[in-house]
């Protein structure tokens, strides 16, 4: 008994210990929730555990099968495949499209090379032919003007700038006297063709007054201004097309066919082109927008119908003379040629120490012009002195001038013969007798001639004596112009008198203009002046006394001879591109 007892105690206490050992020896590797598990080994004894232990290292990591990380892992892997794989096809694809784009690029570059090609030739002759061949500008002028005081008298600036006479001494006025639209075709060297159309009012002399005593006028399509002036214009205004300019330069015969090397730049011309004198004055004095040259003033056409020959002579690239001379139609641009003769006219320039330009440096011009007037038709060949129909016309003048950088000068004096008519010097403003048209009412005594109503018939009579087939001009001008240093402003100015008639001891038609003002230079294609102008009949009132002439009604003496003078304050605007 007792020893049955004793292997039983022996027994438990066998297996107390086995079950320590067991609960102190490290569990082989498993894992109940199926997660990554660390394995360790005992390098002695080959077995793995889950746990440290002693002589143990580290064996790696374990995911049992069909863990969900493991599962994660492989659904990971298997859509990173997937997605390289559809990557791996796109980018395939696209560099096929882009390779069959590249291939189609340079098969439409090849056939857009062979077509530009076979256009090249045709391209380059359209170029050389219309592009390089053709110049297209515009010359835009305009206005605000105050009559500060009214009279008879030339326009300041332009024909068909026209003004009531005396008593509108508040008349102003906005207007557009001027746009050109210039045309220039050089198709080759050899020649060039301009063309010029040019807006303008459209004014009519529509009536018809004989120039002697006693004045006769038939019916007049003009209008009456204010109490004693009229417009001899029949469209009041409208603004009209006409063509200023259509000629035909020949370049290239002294140059190709004379081979003058002094002459190569010279040319002949036909056609409408602009007057010898007037053009050239116009470009060296620089202020044409804001009143005209003297000869230009006074009677003579910025343009001529006819054949000229013009041009520079230089040696070694300075000019030491410039020429223009023609044959030109009696009538002027705007009238159509009656005369059974024609006009001379030319300029010439000499530049005594040379000139790097046209304009530069010092000068020396003369002009003349003969020619006869133009309602001298073939069935009157009566071309006399006596003859009013046929009378010669001459004009002269001889100017110095000189153009340095910032300034210039230009002293002229003028000659003529039969060159100033009443239409010349009522071509801004005429009492309504000179037209035809008799003034309605009277005025004072001291505005001027016309007293009464229809008593300026006698005034414009004894003018018609005064500018008769045998009156001689005379007149003298100074023109310049000075920038001031450092700004965009220059000072500039004109005074002219002249002499309608030398030849009468006293002339009540006398008279003195002037341009007096300051341009602002906003760029190389507008400017704008602020300027003072003014007509003056220079001699003191006085009564014209009576003429007798034989064979001819009695001119009766005229009191209140001289005409008022004219003043206006100008905005001016030139446009030119």
């Amino acid at each position: 008994m007792r020893q049955t007892i004793r292997m039983v105690a022996l027994s438990m206490f066998g297996a107390a210990l086995t079950l320590g050992a067991v609960a102190i020896t490290p569990m082989p590797a498993r894992s109940a929730d199926g997660q990554t598990i660390t394995l360790y080994t005992d390098p002695g004894t080959g077995q793995v555990y889950t746990k440290r232990c002693k002589h143990c290292v580290k064996l790696g990591e374990y995911i049992p099968a069909g863990s969900t990380e493991e599962i994660e892992r492989k659904v990971e892997r298997r859509v990173t495949q997937q997605t390289q794989a559809q990557l791996d096809q796109e980018r395939a694809a696209m560099q096929a499209d882009q390779a069959a784009k590249q291939a189609q690029q340079q098969q439409w570059n090849a056939e857009m090379a062979k077509q530009v090609s076979e256009i090249q030739p045709f391209a380059r002759e359209f170029g050389d032919r219309w592009f390089k061949k053709i110049s297209i500008g515009t010359l835009v002028y305009g206005y605000y003007g105050f009559w500060s005081h009214t009279g008879f008298g030339p326009q300041f600036m332009d024909a068909n700038q026209q003004w009531p006479g005396p008593g509108n001494s508040t008349f102003n006025e906005f207007a557009i006297n001027r746009t050109y639209i210039d045309l220039k075709f050089t198709p080759v060297d050899d020649v060039s063709m301009r063309i010029t159309p040019d807006m303008y009012a459209m004014v009519n002399t529509g009536a018809k007054c004989t120039a002697t005593s006693p004045v006769k006028c038939t019916a007049s399509s003009g209008d009456t201004v204010g109490q004693n002036s009229g417009w001899a214009q029949t469209n009041d205004g409208n603004l009209g097309l006409r063509l200023k300019y259509a000629y035909l330069d020949y370049n290239t015969f002294f140059e190709k066919v004379l081979k003058v090397p002094a002459m190569r730049d010279d040319q002949f011309t036909f056609g409408q082109q602009p007057n010898p004198l007037v053009d050239w004055e116009e470009h060296l004095w620089g202020f044409r927008y804001t009143a005209l040259t003297p000869w230009n003033y006074t009677s003579i056409s910025s343009a001529q119908v006819g054949a000229s020959m013009k041009g520079p002579i230089k040696v070694n690239e300075i000019q030491y003379a410039d020429y223009d001379v023609g044959v030109y139609d009696d009538a002027s641009f705007h009238a159509l040629e009656q005369s059974a003769t024609k006009q001379v006219m030319g300029r010439v320039t000499i530049n005594p120490f040379g000139a790097k330009s046209r304009y530069d440096s010092f000068g020396l011009t003369g002009f003349y012009d003969f020619g006869y007037k133009n309602s001298c038709t073939p069935d009157d060949n009566s071309i006399t002195p006596n003859n009013s129909a046929c009378a010669h016309i001459a004009r002269a003048a001889a100017l110095a001038h000189y153009t340095a950088d910032t300034w210039g000068l230009i002293g002229e004096w003028d000659y003529g013969h039969n060159a100033f008519s009443s239409s010349n010097l009522f071509s801004g403003s005429g009492p309504s007798d000179a037209i035809g048209v008799t003034s309605p009412y009277g005025t004072a005594p001291s505005t001027g001639p016309c007293k009464v109503k229809g008593s300026c018939g006698s005034w414009y009579g004894m003018v018609g004596d005064i500018l008769n087939t045998q009156a001689v001009q005379m007149g003298w001008d100074f023109l310049g112009h000075y920038d001031i240093p450092h700004t965009p402003f220059t000072a500039f100015g004109l005074f002219q008198q002249f002499l309608p008639n030398t030849r009468v001891q006293k002339d009540p038609l006398d008279f003195q203009r002037y341009d007096l003002g300051v341009q602002w230079l906003i760029n190389k294609y507008l400017r704008v002046s602020l300027d003072s102008q003014a007509i003056m009949y220079y001699q003191h009132q006085f009564t014209y006394p009576e003429l007798v002439a034989k064979g001819q009604a009695t001119q009766p003496a005229v009191p209140y001879a001289v005409p008022r003078d004219t003043h206006a304050f100008f905005l001016h605007m030139e446009f030119r591109y």
